[in-house]
Formats: structure tokens, C-alpha cells, sequence
């Protein structure tokens, strides 16, 4: 079985990430979680031990923590391409992990990607407002 390198996240630091968004940096990010997912199904067939592991459809979600100039700034993108607010558009995140020691530059692309909901709030003693978007994309490139 061939040997599988992973991305080591010990040496890879908040500082060391960058994230654009339809094609600008994303300054007012406060969080970012994505995943790709597969179907996995246990097969069985005679006796009670499974056979085989059977597949099927991936999926990719996540999630972006914003500041809330952020959320207005992305909904003024949205209404100026023609959109009611953000919920409205599909773009790329890309993801890049800085070259650090011996650690190559990871990018990380998630494809048509799109807002599934926003949420605004406060709290008495707030000194910003942290918006979480949960995001559904179509497929995750790694370069």
C-alpha cells in the first residue's frame, strides 16, 4: 500500500494561511472549516462479516467566520452583479498554506461555492460582530 503524506498542521500557523473569495483577499476572516465527504456503506453477503465497503456521492461543506463588514461588503458585491444579497452568488474560495520549513505551498481550492445562510447578532459587551456562513461547494482542489 502506498505511503500517504499529510499535511502536517503542527508547523502550519493562522498567520501562515490566506483566503480570497471571487478573487480578493479575505482580511476580515475570523474562521474557516471545510470538508469533503464520501458515502460508506458496509456490504453484506453470506455470514455476518461484510464483504466489501461500498461507495458513493461526495459532498463538501463548511463554514466561514466573517467580521460583519465583511457580510456587507460580499452583499454589495452581490447586489452589484445583480443579486439580492449573498445568498445570491456562486464563487471560489481559495485557500493557500504559506511554504514554511519543510512544508511545500499547499493551495486549496473550494469550486462553486455558495452561502447557504447568514445570520446577524449581538450581544451587550461586544466589541465586533462575528458572522458564521455555512457554505456547500462543488468539489475541493488541492495543488
Amino acid at each position: 500500500m502506498p505511503t500517504i503524506a499529510f499535511f502536517d498542521s503542527k508547523d502550519c500557523e493562522w498567520t501562515d494561511m490566506t483566503v480570497m473569495v471571487s478573487g480578493a483577499t479575505l482580511t476580515k476572516i475570523s474562521g474557516l472549516k471545510y470538508k469533503a465527504a464520501k458515502e460508506k456503506k458496509l456490504l453484506h453477503a453470506a455470514g455476518d462479516e461484510p464483504v466489501s465497503i461500498q461507495s458513493g456521492n461526495r459532498t463538501y461543506d463548511g463554514q466561514i467566520k466573517v467580521l460583519k463588514g465583511a457580510l456587507d461588503d460580499m452583499n454589495r458585491a452581490a447586489i452589484a452583479a445583480g443579486g439580492t444579497d449573498i445568498l445570491d452568488l456562486q464563487f471560489d474560495i481559495v485557500v493557500t498554506y504559506k511554504a514554511k520549513g519543510t512544508r511545500a505551498l499547499q493551495t486549496d481550492v473550494l469550486a462553486g461555492a455558495e452561502i447557504k445562510e447568514f445570520e446577524k447578532g449581538w450581544e451587550q459587551g461586544a466589541t465586533s460582530m462575528e458572522i458564521t456562513l455555512p457554505i456547500v461547494f462543488l468539489k475541493l482542489i488541492t495543488e
